[in-house]
Parts: C-alpha cells; structure tokens; sequence
C-alpha cells in the first residue's frame, strides 16, 4: 500500500489542530515515497509508527522521511522505516565523488523540545537518520541496523545542533554508527552499543570553510563490538581556515575486538585528495579518555595523531587497558602531551 499521501493529508490536519494530537501508522507493511512534515503546529504531536514503511528501490530523492520546523514531536511506536538500500550500496561511488548525494532515511531539521524513542531505522541507502539544527532531542531505545558492508550508512549523524542524546540503544552499520559534526554543543551518547560500523566518531571537522566549534560532548558507558575504530577525532589535513574542537569526554568504554580502540587523526583524508603537508587548523583541546578497557583488533590500540600547526591541549588519559590478541600492543602520539594516570596499557611513548 502507498500511504504517503495518507501520511502528509494526517500530518496536517493534526498539526493544524490545537491541543495534543497524532498521527497513527498502524501495524502492517506500507511502502511510501518522500514525505515532508512541517511545522509549525498548533500543539505537541506525536507521530506513532507501529507498523514497517518501506522506501521506494530508486534513489530519485535526497531525502525520504523529513520532520522540519516541529517543536515537541514525538516519534514513538516501536515501528521501523526500511530504506531497502542494497541498491544504493551497490551502486555507491561515494569514494571517487565526495560530493556524492544519496538518501537520507529519516531527517530532523530545526526539531526542538522533542524525542525519538522506540524506533527502528533499517537498511539506509545513506544515513538512517540525521540531525541538523536541532535542539532538546532525545534518542532513546533505537535501534538502527544495516550489514557492516554498506556504505555511509552512518547511524545518527548530528550537525549544528544543542542539547542532543542518544541513550539506551543499540546501532550497527556500514559506517560511523554515530558521527558528531561541525557546530554542535552539549551532545551526550550514553548506553549505547555500536558495531558493525566506524565507531564513534567527532568529525570529520575541517572540510569546509563555514564550518562552527565542537563544544561539549560525553561519550559515556558505551560498548563497541567489532568496530573498524572505537571512540575517534578526525579532522582533514588542510583545513580552510581555523577552527575548535573542545571540552570532549570519552569515560567507561568497552572494546570488543575493536581495530584502533582510541584514536585521534587530524590528518584524516578518505578519498586520499588531500594536501597532506599542511597541518589541520582544527584545535583540538580538553579531552578526556577515561575508564576505556577491552581488547584491540589491531596491534596499535592507542594512536594519538594531532597537527603539528595546532598540536592537541589538555589530553588526558586514565585507567586505560586494551590488550591486543596477536601480541604486545603499542601506542603512538604526535604533537601531543598527554596528562596520564593510573594504570595505562599500552603505556605512551611520552609517559
């Protein structure tokens, strides 16, 4: 069945009435196209997914589901979206265009006051969900889910946004399974379980030239299985113009075979077209790694690679301990002092 103009005709008429109001996606499969559901309502509105939405094969659309403008949504239900993305990943040449543009799952442009609880993203053809100019979102008990090899299935990506958590939930995917971008302030990632995918990442920062300070995120009791890095910075080589990345917390952490469990990059270049002899002009300073044990895929467990224009501030490590199966397992820091305490293994070069 193609209900999404059954969605937009329901979403408007709840959005336009006073008071408390809904709209119900009962159980059963349904296929939809695109839809777009604005703001500004007349009331808090609560968009009840109970049954599984299915998008369309093609990749006509940037965007697939998109709440824009809304304050106290609520999206709840325990309902899933299905991008059916195993097109798009096979199609996907995102390495060789980095300009590339393919459909976003679920999109929250200027939500505020609101909450994501309950909800399944499944088999993105690009990000499951996004997050852009928000403020007050809550995540909880989500569950998001696409195999290890599709690309840029990011989880949760956040951008330009305050006050934003993801809680109690677990994520799996072809990339990070949640990625904090430019101009976010306040973010705090607790409880959740990551793998397949990237990890958890802040960045990539630096790419383009309007791009605002990182100020304030917690990464907390979370656990990362399988992962290709654990908790990650990355920032490009050559950075248009100066720019922070501050006040970062990453505290009782736990690695399951995790290639590269801690890491810093600020030389980071996927498509390899960067100017590698320039140094980022990305800040980074005031970061904590607390509390992080479990056991390295990769030989390197710790690698703290900082610029050598701006080299990191503040670093601190403590109670760290990764170990490595194959053998011993080694660290590396450039451009950077870190503060140590406690028990730290592998121990630092500078320790």
């Amino acid at each position: 069945m193609l209900i999404f103009q059954a969605i937009k005709s329901a979403w408007v008429k709840a959005c336009s009435s006073k008071g408390k109001n809904s709209v119900l996606i009962p159980k059963g499969t349904y296929l939809s196209g695109p839809v777009l559901l604005e703001g500004k309502c007349n009331g808090p509105i609560t968009f009840q997914l109970q049954g599984l939405i299915k998008a369309p094969i093609d990749m006509n659309s940037y965007s697939w589901f998109s709440f824009s403008h809304v304050d106290q949504l609520t999206v709840t239900g325990g309902g899933a979206f299905d991008g059916q993305g195993q097109k798009a990943w096979a199609n996907n040449n995102c390495d060789k265009d980095p300009n590339c543009k393919l459909p976003i799952s679920v999109r929250f442009d200027f939500v505020t006051n609101s909450i994501v609880q309950g909800i399944s993203s499944i088999n993105s053809k690009a990000f499951h969900m996004n997050v852009l100019g928000c403020k007050d979102l809550k995540f909880i008990s989500v569950k998001i889910s696409a195999p290890g090899n599709s690309v840029n299935t990011d989880g949760i990506h956040i951008g330009e946004s305050t006050g934003i958590s993801v809680a109690h939930s677990i994520i799996g995917t072809g990339d990070d399974c949640i990625s904090i971008g430019p101009g976010n302030n306040d973010i705090n990632i607790f409880d959740v379980q990551c793998g397949p995918g990237h990890g958890i990442s802040i960045g990539s920062l630096g790419k383009y030239t309007n791009e605002e300070p990182v100020k304030g995120v917690v990464v907390q009791h979370c656990t990362l299985i399988g992962t290709d890095n654990g908790v990650r910075i990355k920032t490009w080589p050559d950075s248009p113009k100066q720019g922070i990345a501050t006040n970062l917390t990453f505290d009782d952490i736990i690695m399951k075979n995790v290639q590269n469990p801690i890491i810093i990059d600020q030389q980071y270049c996927p498509f390899g077209s960067c100017n590698q002899k320039k140094s980022s002009l990305i800040q980074i300073s005031k970061v904590k790694f607390n509390n992080i044990k479990g056991t390295s895929a990769s030989p390197r467990a710790i690698s703290l690679v900082c610029s050598k224009t701006l080299p990191c501030q503040d670093v601190e490590l403590s109670e760290i301990n990764l170990k490595y199966n194959g053998g011993d397992a080694s660290s590396t820091t450039t451009n950077v002092k870190p503060h140590v305490s406690g028990h730290i293994f592998p121990s630092l070069p500078s320790a």
